[in-house]
C-alpha cells in the first residue's frame, strides 16, 4: 500500500485505523515548564474516546518524552485491548544539536525509561530500539530542519537510520507533508528500499484526533504494529488549514487560565511553584492580547514553506546526494 490511496481501498473493511500522532495532557511545554505550561489540555480518556468515535480501530497516546498519560489510561481502564503505549521522543545529532522528533509504538514501562535515558544522542538511541524491535519512526522531517546542514548528508542519514517515516502530518503544511512523500517515494523507487508511510493528526485539541491517521491491517494490536513495519500501510486524512492552527494556539492559552484555580489549590506545588504560575498567567494575556501566539504561528508556518521548497528546488541533485 502507498499513499495516497484511493476511496476504494480505504473502504476496504479489513484495513485498520490508528493516529500514530497525537497528545494528551501529560505533554508539558518545556521552554516554561516551571510555569506548568502545557502543549495539550485533553484528557486521555477523552483522546481515546474522540478516536473511536472517528473510526479509530486501535488508539495510543504519544506524548512529549512521557508515557504517563498512557499508563494513566491503563491504570484507569486495565481491560483496553485496542490501546497500545507511544510516545513522541525529542532526539538530538551530537556534532551539530539538529533535533529529530521520532515516533515510537508498542513501548513498556522499562524501554521508555532507556529510551530516555539515550535519547541526547540519536546514535546511542536508534541501535538501541533496534536491539529492542520496536517500531520507530521520523516525524515531521523537515519541520526542526536546520537550513545550515547539508540536506543530501542529513537526509540520507535519517534513511539509514529510519524504515518508517510520518509523511501525512495534521498539523504541518500540505507542502511540507507532499515534500516529504515525494522524496520516500523517489527512494523506494530507485533504492528497491521498503519503506513505511505513516500518518497522524499531531493534534493538541480534541477537534483534530484522528482527522489524519494511519491505516494498515491487522485484527489486534500487534498484528496491525506488524503490517506498518511490513511497509503495508498508508497516511490517510487532511491537513489543518492554517487557521485551524492558530485558533488551536489560542485554544490552549484559554485552557490553561482555565486551570489557573485547579493549580492554586493545588498541594502539588509549593508557594513558590504557584507564583511563578500566577506571574506566568499574567504575563500570557498581554501576549496573546498583542497577537504574539498568531505571529509566532505564522513565522513557523512559512519556514516549513520555505525551507520545503528550497528542497523542492533542489529535488534532482539532493537525489544523486542520497545516491551516493
Amino acid at each position: 500500500m502507498s499513499t495516497p490511496a484511493s476511496t476504494v481501498e480505504v473502504s476496504d473493511p479489513t484495513l485498520k485505523r490508528a493516529d500514530l500522532h497525537c497528545h494528551s495532557r501529560f505533554s508539558i511545554f518545556k521552554y516554561f515548564r516551571r510555569a506548568n505550561t502545557r502543549d495539550c489540555y485533553n484528557a486521555p480518556e477523552d483522546v481515546y474516546k474522540i478516536a473511536k468515535e472517528r473510526g479509530m480501530n486501535y488508539v495510543t497516546l504519544t506524548d512529549h518524552d512521557s508515557i504517563d498519560g498512557a499508563l494513566y489510561l491503563l491504570n484507569k481502564h486495565p481491560d483496553l485491548k485496542d490501546f497500545f503505549i507511544g510516545e513522541e521522543v525529542e532526539t538530538y545529532f551530537p556534532e551539530t544539536g539538529q533535533r529529530i522528533h521520532v515516533g515510537v509504538w508498542g513501548l513498556n514501562e522499562a524501554q521508555h525509561r532507556e529510551i530516555q535515558r539515550l535519547r541526547p544522542n540519536i546514535r546511542e538511541l536508534i541501535p538501541y530500539m533496534k536491539s529492542e524491535r520496536l517500531l520507530f519512526g521520523v516525524n515531521h522531517l523537515f519541520q526542526n530542519y536546520r537550513m545550515k546542514n547539508v540536506a543530501g548528508r542529513y537526509i540520507a542519514e535519517l534513511l539509514d537510520m529510519f524504515d518508517v517515516f510520518e509523511v501525512l502530518n495534521g498539523a504541518m503544511a500540505s507542502f511540507h507533508n507532499k515534500m516529504v512523500q515525494q522524496l520516500i517515494d523517489t527512494v523506494q523507487r530507485e533504492h528497491g528500499r521498503r519503506i513505511s508511510m505513516v500518518g497522524g493528526s499531531d493534534a493538541h485539541t480534541l477537534k483534530h484526533v484522528a482527522k489524519v491517521h494511519t491505516v494498515s491491517k491487522g485484527d489486534t494490536v500487534n498484528e496491525f504494529l506488524a503490517s506498518i513495519r511490513a511497509g503495508d500501510c498508508f497516511g490517510w486524512g487532511e491537513e489543518m488549514r492554517f487557521r485551524d492552527l492558530v485558533a488551536d494556539i489560542y485554544l490552549l492559552v484559554l485552557a490553561y487560565h482555565g486551570e489557573t484555580g485547579a493549580d492554586l489549590r493545588s498541594r502539588d506545588y509549593t508557594p513558590a511553584d504557584k507564583m511563578i504560575q500566577l506571574a506566568g498567567r499574567l504575563a500570557s494575556i498581554p501576549t496573546a492580547i498583542s497577537g504574539l501566539p498568531a505571529a509566532i504561528t505564522s513565522l513557523n508556518y512559512l519556514k516549513q514553506i520555505v525551507i520545503t521548497k528550497g528542497i523542492s528546488m533542489r529535488f534532482d541533485r539532493l537525489r544523486d546526494e542520497i545516491r551516493r
